[in-house]
């Protein structure tokens, strides 16, 4: 592990030292906000025309590298949620639910909110009130299952931005959490509105799916019967699953530090190790491995195994969201 780490390490010294040879560029990366700034622009310029023209490469390698990571950094800097046992068996017992004979038969998504309450339940005594947010949304699973699958999809990727504006420390930072916010939102508003369907690749007149894309598209809009309205949608998940992998993994960890310096791989590593322990911490890193080796393997299945965990650790950060039980 070590060696992996001092090899990473290398990497981003020698790269650094290649790309802040100039001083205004030294001078944006000493900041914090300033960096993380640099960071959302250059990941909007280059994730957007990929989603646009090629939104199946975002779709298949974007979870596979990032995916399993951010799970990680999302539970460790999600509010409250401290426990990384309690995560496990909560995931042990959504999953589970999913395959025995009393889960399978419910609506998509139903399970994932009740685990998610129930872990809530668990963290926050007494806030028993999230039982009827709880019950709302089972609701609208139960009787919508197509339309509830798809606004969470897009809706998940919302809730890292929500933690980001959050946790900033400084005035500087939430400024650039909240210009972050709104740039996500701007291009949300392009891409709906058509403005960016000159990117759309066309064949004859006709929008063109890549491999099972259109299903993944037809999931993410099944109330609209126009393809390029489903490709819109498709452009919007996939660009923002990849950012939101950035806020998650770069910009809420950096945002949450009281120093300015930014991490190192070495820090990051020893700084995961001490929040959830060294058993835990090698547990973590071989269950994201062998993820990925699964993905490798036999990429449908390894979708499958990854989003079902993706399905409830969204309805777990939607959850936290609620606001805390005043204490007097």
């Amino acid at each position: 592990m070590n060696a992996v780490v001092q090899s990473l390490d290398f990497c981003r010294v020698s790269l650094l030292r290649l790309t802040l040879k100039p001083k205004f560029l030294r001078t944006l990366y000493r900041q914090t906000h300033t960096r993380l700034a640099v960071g959302m622009l250059l990941t909007t310029v280059c994730i957007l025309p990929l989603a646009l023209l090629r939104p199946e490469l975002l779709l298949a390698f974007g979870p596979m590298i990032f995916g399993y990571p951010h799970l990680i950094a999302s539970y460790r800097f999600t509010p409250e949620f401290k426990s990384y046992g309690l995560f496990l068996l909560m995931t042990a017992l959504a999953i589970t639910l999913h395959v025995s004979k009393f889960g399978a038969p419910l609506p998509f998504g139903v399970w994932q909110i009740v685990v998610a309450t129930l872990t809530l339940l668990i963290v926050r005594r007494g806030q028993w009130w999230a039982i009827l947010v709880c019950a709302g949304l089972v609701k609208l699973a139960w009787m919508e299952p197509l339309m509830f699958v798809g606004g969470s999809l897009l809706l998940h990727n919302w809730v890292a931005f929500f933690y980001w504006i959050k946790v900033c420390r400084t005035k500087a930072r939430r400024q650039v959490a909240l210009l972050a916010t709104l740039l996500f939102l701007g291009i949300h508003v392009l891409v709906i509105g058509g403005s960016l369907d000159g990117w759309i690749p066309l064949i004859d007149g006709q929008v063109q799916f890549a491999g099972n894309n259109q299903n993944t598209a037809w999931m993410l809009a099944s109330w609209s019967n126009e393809a390029v309205v489903w490709y819109r949608f498709l452009v919007l998940y996939v660009f923002g699953l990849s950012v939101h992998y950035f806020v998650w993994l770069r910009a809420i960890p950096e945002s949450r530090k009281v120093s300015e310096h930014p991490s190192s791989f070495r820090l990051i590593a020893q700084d995961l190790q001490a929040s959830i322990g060294k058993r835990a911490f090698i547990f973590t890193l071989c269950l994201c491995a062998g993820g990925m080796i699964l993905w490798l393997l036999s990429m449908p299945m390894g979708a499958q195994v990854y989003f079902e965990i993706a399905i409830l650790h969204g309805s777990l950060e939607l959850m936290f969201l609620l606001p805390t039980k005043k204490k007097y």
